[in-house]
């Protein structure tokens, strides 16, 4: 009877040894994500109006003081408000939620990215770097950079009249040197 009790007892043990880690491994899942092309008048600092989340699994990067950046079609950092008709390229940056991880490799089936009518995905990929704490301390951080065109919605003149100014934009930027 005591050979059986400790046989029993042995397996429970086992098994929930082996089974705890499993049970607090945090949780991946499928990233779900909107990135939006109406967005004139819009600032980097609205974030809500240029990208939706629908998983709980990221979060908008927290540590800096925008987690998105854009830039017009030129390439020069746009401060200023975005105007219906122009081509923008934006950068968003994403970080795990609490509770969760970033699968090792992101793969088509880890992203799902819908996108506004004048949204292109450029690249969706994980990136790893060190950040400044305000502290001045560098942390590690590895997350999801979404960097996309986006032709702003507007009117046949409003984009009319916006392709020609991307153009001019990017003839005085281009340099021989």
């Amino acid at each position: 009877m005591l050979k059986k009790s400790l046989a029993v007892f042995l397996a429970v043990f086992t098994a929930f040894c082996c089974l705890l880690p499993a049970a607090a491994l945090a949780e991946t899942g499928r990233i779900s994500l909107k990135l939006n092309s109406d967005i004139a008048g819009c600032t980097e600092k609205d974030v809500d109006r240029l990208i939706g989340i629908g998983s709980d699994n990221v979060v908008l990067l927290k540590r800096t003081n925008s987690p998105v950046s854009i830039s017009d079609y030129a390439g020069t950092m746009q401060l200023g408000e975005v105007k219906a008709g122009r081509t923008y390229y934006i950068d968003y940056d994403l970080e795990a939620a609490d509770g969760y991880v970033l699968p090792e490799k992101l793969s088509d089936l880890d992203v799902e990215i819908e996108c506004g009518k004048g949204v292109t995905v450029i690249s969706a990929k994980l990136v790893s770097a060190q950040i400044r704490n305000d502290d001045g301390e560098f942390e590690e951080y590895r997350g999801v950079h979404i960097y996309a065109r986006v032709l702003v919605d507007g009117n046949a003149l409003q984009r009319i009249i916006g392709f020609f100014i991307d153009v001019i934009l990017k003839i005085k930027a281009w340099s021989l040197y």
